[in-house]
């Protein structure tokens, strides 16, 4: 994964998201509109130029996108068709669960399920409900691959959230019994803010806050070298846009279990979120420059194991120390 901050592609997607697209592109010269394209191919986000600049690329451009971005929607919509399918099998197995990331924001909250690539779902069982859907997957016909075991108590000792991955057809899901990074937080607390889906028995969503504070858990992880900016930003932006979080109850969420507040880490890109979407985060300047500092330092420091990055993954666990920055500017 490339761990720069992607400026011109940031600028280019936040446009799409929350300014005049075409405006955008057409204030570029041909060199940064090369360079657009290559940091937008080598991210994944191709489709993204496809769906909101068809009409103005050049004829070449257009066709080698359009090609990329119908391959995605056909993928996309095979995976619903699955994806909808298993759904019902849990629900008819009377499974407690809700869709997180790529596969719940992809088909629920983006305008089009294209524009969000993601290669598994990830799916989270109640408490009382996630020992019984290995069997039930299983019985669905989804396998766990070598060189994954199927000890289902023996990886809950040693993963920090999910079961092996299980395939079928092509497809993979991935079982949670909790969230990433939410350690020591108690997975009932967790699931009260989830709700029920009407007309889906069952089968819950995350509120908008919750989902928000699970995605900047996720990026913490391996010490925030794991988050691919791009992904986290659109899928933060589509949350806000569309579901209106409270800003205040996040932040509440965050300090009732010792975690960072995800509107400072948000509020380090100002390439992408406008200025007034980023004044609503009521984001602490100095916690957003820590952060900021975090991304742009973390191409550079390699190894996630280096010391530098220990520092902050005692960070990413709890409230962060002033000086941490420092720190690391210094070797530790």
């Amino acid at each position: 994964m490339n761990r720069e901050i992607r400026i011109p592609l940031l600028k280019f997607l936040g446009a799409c998201l929350y300014g005049d697209v075409r405006a955008h592109y057409d204030g570029l010269d041909e060199t940064a509109r090369g360079e657009l394209e290559r940091l937008a191919r080598s991210s994944g986000m191709t489709s993204w130029l496809y769906r909101y600049l068809c009409d103005v690329l050049p004829e070449e451009k257009r066709e080698e996108s359009r090609k990329i971005f119908q391959q995605a929607q056909a993928q996309a919509l095979a995976g619903k068709c699955e994806l909808d399918r298993l759904c019902g099998v849990l629900r008819n197995n009377d499974l407690r669960f809700a869709l997180i990331k790529g596969a719940d924001l992809a088909y629920r909250l983006y305008p089009d399920a294209a524009l969000r690539r993601f290669g598994d779902w990830d799916i989270w069982f109640h408490p009382d409900d996630f020992m019984r859907a290995p069997d039930v997957l299983a019985a669905d016909g989804w396998y766990i691959p070598e060189p994954y075991t199927d000890d289902h108590e023996m990886v809950m000792k040693s993963s920090a959230h999910h079961f092996s991955p299980h395939w079928r057809g092509g497809f993979k899901v991935e079982p949670h019994f909790t969230l990433p990074n939410f350690d020591g937080a108690d997975p009932y607390e967790l699931w009260t803010h989830t709700s029920t889906i009407p007309d889906c028995p069952g089968q819950h969503v995350l509120s908008p806050e919750f989902n928000l504070l699970m995605l900047a858990r996720h990026a913490a992880t391996k010490s925030y070298c794991h988050a691919s900016l791009p992904k986290m930003l659109t899928d933060a932006a589509v949350i806000v846009n569309r579901e209106k979080p409270d800003f205040e109850k996040l932040r509440a969420m965050a300090a009732r279990w010792g975690l960072p507040y995800p509107g400072n880490l948000f509020a380090a890109f100002p390439e992408f979120f406008p200025p007034d979407v980023i004044a609503s985060f009521g984001a602490d300047p100095a916690e957003t420059a820590q952060f900021r500092a975090v991304f742009e330092m973390r191409g550079g420091l390699g190894d996630p194991s280096h010391v530098a990055i220990l520092l902050y993954r005692l960070r990413a666990r709890g409230t962060p120390g002033r000086g941490l920055v420092d720190s690391i500017r210094c070797g530790g």
